[in-house]
Formats: C-alpha cells, sequence, structure tokens
C-alpha cells in the first residue's frame, strides 16, 4: 500500500487502523471515557470505511477530526457541561510532563489551562498533545492554516498570560513574557 487513502481490501484497512488508530484514540481518550473510547473509535472508522476514496494521503488529520465530530454528537446527546466536566476530571493527567521547558509549577500551569477557553484549550492540546502542526490543527478544526496558526498563537499567548498572571503574585520578577506598553 503506497499511501493511506489506497485501502484496497479489508486486511489492507485492518493494517491502516493499526497504523492510525494509536493517534486517534489518543485523541479521543483525552474526552472520554474507556467504556465510550471504543464506541467512539468505531465509530470514527466506520465513517473513514465507507468514505475509503475520499481519504487524503496524510488521513490522521481527517480522523481526529471525524473523532471529534462523533464525539460532538455524543455530548449533544448526553449533555455538553456534564461531558466537559468529567473531561477535566483527570486534568492531571494533562500536565504530567514539563510544558516547553517553562519553570512553572504544575497547579499554576493546570489552573491556568483550566482557566482558558474551551477553544483555546483543544488548539492547544491539538498542537502540544497531538504533535498535529497547523495544517493538521486546520484539518481537525475546519478552519484555513492560517486561522489555525491564529488560533494556536493567540492561545498560547492567552496562556502566558494566565501564567504571567498566577507568577506576579508570587514574584512579579518571574515573568515569562514581557509586558508591552
Amino acid at each position: 500500500m503506497d499511501t493511506d487513502n489506497a485501502v484496497a481490501d479489508e486486511a489492507e484497512f485492518r493494517a491502516w487502523y493499526q497504523r492510525t488508530s494509536p493517534r486517534v484514540y489518543a485523541y479521543v481518550r483525552r474526552y472520554c471515557s474507556d467504556d465510550d473510547c471504543d464506541d467512539v473509535i468505531a465509530e470514527v472508522y466506520l465513517v473513514a470505511w465507507t468514505r475509503l476514496a475520499e481519504l487524503p494521503a496524510d488521513a490522521v488529520p481527517w480522523l481526529i477530526g471525524t473523532a471529534r465530530n462523533v464525539l460532538a454528537n455524543s455530548w449533544r446527546a448526553r449533555g455538553r457541561r456534564q461531558q466537559l466536566a468529567a473531561k477535566w476530571a483527570d486534568i492531571n493527567d494533562l500536565a504530567a510532563a514539563d510544558p516547553a521547558g517553562l519553570a512553572v509549577e504544575r497547579t499554576d500551569l493546570l489552573r491556568a489551562i483550566s482557566q482558558l477557553s474551551a477553544d483555546d484549550q483543544e488548539v492547544l492540546l491539538l498542537a502540544g498533545w497531538d504533535g498535529l502542526d497547523s495544517s493538521g490543527i486546520a484539518a481537525v478544526l475546519g478552519c484555513s492554516v492560517a486561522a489555525a496558526r491564529t488560533r494556536l498563537s493567540r492561545a498560547r499567548r492567552r496562556l502566558a498570560g494566565r501564567l504571567n498572571a498566577s507568577l506576579d503574585a508570587r514574584s512579579p520578577l518571574l515573568r515569562l513574557v514581557p509586558e508591552v506598553n
């Protein structure tokens, strides 16, 4: 199989699934429980199976975008607020690594992230957690690459601002981003 969109039969689809599913599973797992995760993944790959001819060569952003839509439908069915609250119950897992080498206490980072809008949180996680570049983020969010870059830049700036505010409470000497007068 030369490209991911050249899936011709069930055996090739299974091999393609084995290559692509870990990244899609990682995305979906952040937003739902283990019980629901398999159902979402199954629905994502059912959609992929029915649209084999339309799949791009690098299908991971497309698959994550499809997973995002499946999750949105699920949230609407269950009540969006309840699902989002459950999503952030395990927020400590998201900050296990030192983000970008910043010398910030974990609680400050978690607090800063939780104060951002859901859109800012999502674009930051798509870049930092899923490792997607601007074109991948654009495919997931259904926007242009330029818009994805802008959203990511603005989300990073808002996160830095939240972190600066937290650090200022302790010491104004620990600023991450200089203030512009």
